[in-house]
């Protein structure tokens, strides 16, 4: 089966993100002439450049492509890569998941023995031991507030009607029959939740796939973190827009604007204490975001 990894550069603003992800394409188990991976570059970054020119001369049995995108949108991205990906099967890589070795193998696995155009393969990103550390970071994950699911305590009932551009596998006529990713989502949020509610009404769902892990190094913050919020809340506007009829979980956030906001507690607060600070500050980010978009629209 031919594979086309698909790889969209997002925003590192805060510089937070340690990745080797082009040696992790490297040590792939897959045959490296049966798969391709395209990089899209929406942010000119020289040092992309460079790190692909030493992949491509290293390893050039690897069919690999970098393309170059006016737009920074993952959606916009990744609909690039698809429109010109020859494998039948799209692996969709968020570029601060290094996948593990058998991560290609493993999805390629899932779709021949599951040969089903509506079915599509879901890898977890989780953060690697020493990040977790991180009081913050280690809540982050385990609460699910990062990527809508608590990850490491779901693998083993995981919800089929789950998926996201981060780590997920799909048939490429499945992808281009519900039209990619909608381009009208300029910010890296939503934008493969509202591509997922199309493609569960065409009768699509989802499988954990065990071997397609990836490790996500990206030393998240809660500045960062923050930050991100308020532009999901711009996104999460598009998205109420084009699907008003969804049960939007944010609608109860965004009407608590008279709420008292709690001070940054002391260093040695309970970690009770610091999560219900965290959610605040994350709530109030993502409602900025979200008023500030209806205020410009």
């Amino acid at each position: 089966m031919r594979v086309s990894l698909i790889v969209a550069s997002e925003p590192d603003v805060f510089n937070h993100k340690q990745q080797n992800f082009f040696a992790s394409v490297a040590a792939q188990t897959y045959p490296h002439d049966a798969f391709e991976v395209i990089f899209v570059d929406g942010q000119a970054k020289a040092s992309t450049s460079r790190a692909f020119a030493e992949f491509r001369q290293q390893h050039p049995a690897i069919s690999a492509s970098l393309l170059s995108c006016p737009s920074p949108a993952r959606a916009t991205q990744n609909n690039m890569a698809a429109a010109q990906a020859d494998g039948e099967l799209l692996v969709f890589l968020a570029d601060d998941f290094d996948p593990s070795p058998g991560l290609i193998a493993a999805y390629a696995e899932y779709h021949t023995l599951n040969p089903d155009l509506n079915a599509v393969g879901i890898g977890p990103g989780l953060f690697p031991d020493n990040f977790r550390k991180d009081s913050f970071t280690r809540w982050l994950e385990d609460s699910g507030k990062i990527f809508g699911i608590p990850m490491r305590r779901i693998l083993a009932v995981w919800p089929k009607t789950f998926f996201y551009a981060g780590n997920s596998s799909i048939k490429k006529a499945k992808f281009h029959s519900l039209g990619g990713f909608d381009e009208r989502f300029l910010n890296d949020a939503w934008d493969d939740f509202e591509f997922g509610v199309r493609w569960v009404a065409s009768g699509g769902y989802s499988q954990f796939v065990a071997g397609a892990t990836a490790a996500h190094r990206h030393a998240v913050s809660f500045d960062e973190r923050c930050r991100n919020m308020e532009h999901a809340g711009k996104a999460a506007r598009v998205l109420e827009k084009l699907h008003p009829n969804l049960d939007h979980a944010w609608r109860t956030i965004i009407h608590r604007d008279n709420e008292l906001i709690r001070p940054s507690p002391e260093a040695n607060a309970s970690m009770h204490t610091w999560i219900a600070f965290y959610v605040q500050q994350m709530d109030a980010a993502f409602r900025r975001g979200y008023v500030g978009a209806d205020k410009a629209g």
